[in-house]
């Protein structure tokens, strides 16, 4: 078999042509962890770096923490303040188009968050925009705007239902009977009795502010109970009138009844005589008579 000589100058690869592919690779296995070593290395030195930062700083967390409050400036701190600005931007928008309670519910809940945000920042927090003393002003402000907003439209909710439910009970009372006559007393106390239910509502109805998050469910039933209150103040006017009617007219005469029969005494006869057919006690054939 015929070989290559290697001599100065020669190729230098380490696969020599005169060698199976088996030797060859076997070369190659034996010169790659070496090489694979050396890359290794630089790699080894970060991750040791990197792993003695991450246990510096969890070891010396507290310190840090404690050195960046002291001087305001933990990032933790424009966090929270950025987080704090975006909820107060989202609640005074939500102010000027929130239509019903729930929404302003809402709306509280995310600036009592914002707030709880911010009670972890200090009053030296310095790099923030707009300054801590004025984020909490504005949301104090703004939280006690809500807080009023939310009491006076609970109890504007409140009302509107309490009026709802009189007028769905009124509703069931004015009624009128059918194929039933009654006196203009009775038809008085019935319709008495829904007037009363609707001037409670329309009561309750008033109380709710024009300004209300409800005002226009308010004015809907208000327009709907005032017409209720006038068809029955008619209506009571109606039976009034019949009464006065009823009241002046003279009474109407009782029928003539049928004389009783007299009845005639009866004739006092004389005294009967106890006389059986013997002799008398007194007078002529008595025995105790003399000629």
């Amino acid at each position: 078999m015929k070989k290559h000589i290697r001599g100065l100058g020669a190729n230098k690869d380490p696969k020599d042509p005169n060698l199976a592919d088996e030797k060859n690779l076997e070369l190659e296995t034996k010169i790659t962890p070496k090489q694979n070593f050396h890359l290794l290395i630089p790699l080894g030195v970060g991750g040791a770096i990197l792993l003695g930062g991450a246990t510096f700083l969890a070891v010396n967390s507290s310190t840090i923490d404690l050195i960046c409050r002291q001087a305001g400036n933990c990032q933790s701190f424009k966090d929270a303040s950025g987080k704090a600005q975006e909820s107060l931007t989202k609640a005074e928008n939500g102010l000027k188009s929130a239509k019903s309670l729930p929404e302003l519910l809402t709306i509280s809940k995310s600036i009592g968050e914002a707030k709880s945000s911010l009670a972890n920042v200090p009053d030296n927090a310095v790099d923030l925009k707009p300054p801590i003393g004025e984020q909490r002003t504005k949301f104090a402000e703004l939280d006690k705007k809500i807080g009023i907003l939310v009491v006076l439209e609970q109890n504007a909710d409140k009302s509107l239902k309490e009026a709802i439910a009189k007028i769905v009970s009124a509703e069931q009372l004015n009624r009128n009977p059918q194929d039933q006559k009654e006196s203009p007393e009775e038809a008085r106390k019935r319709l008495n009795q829904p007037k009363t239910l609707y001037v409670e509502a329309q009561v309750l109805l008033k109380s709710i502010p024009d300004n209300s998050v409800i005002a226009n469910s308010k004015q809907e039933k208000l327009k709907q109970v005032t017409a209720k209150i006038a068809d029955l103040d008619v209506k009571l006017a109606g039976v009034k009138e019949l009464a006065t009617i009823a009241a002046s007219q003279p009474a109407a005469p009782q029928p003539d009844r049928e004389p009783e029969p007299v009845r005639e005494p009866e004739p006092v006869g004389e005294p009967e005589r106890n006389n059986s057919g013997g002799t008398p006690l007194f007078g002529p054939g008595s025995s105790g008579y003399r000629r």
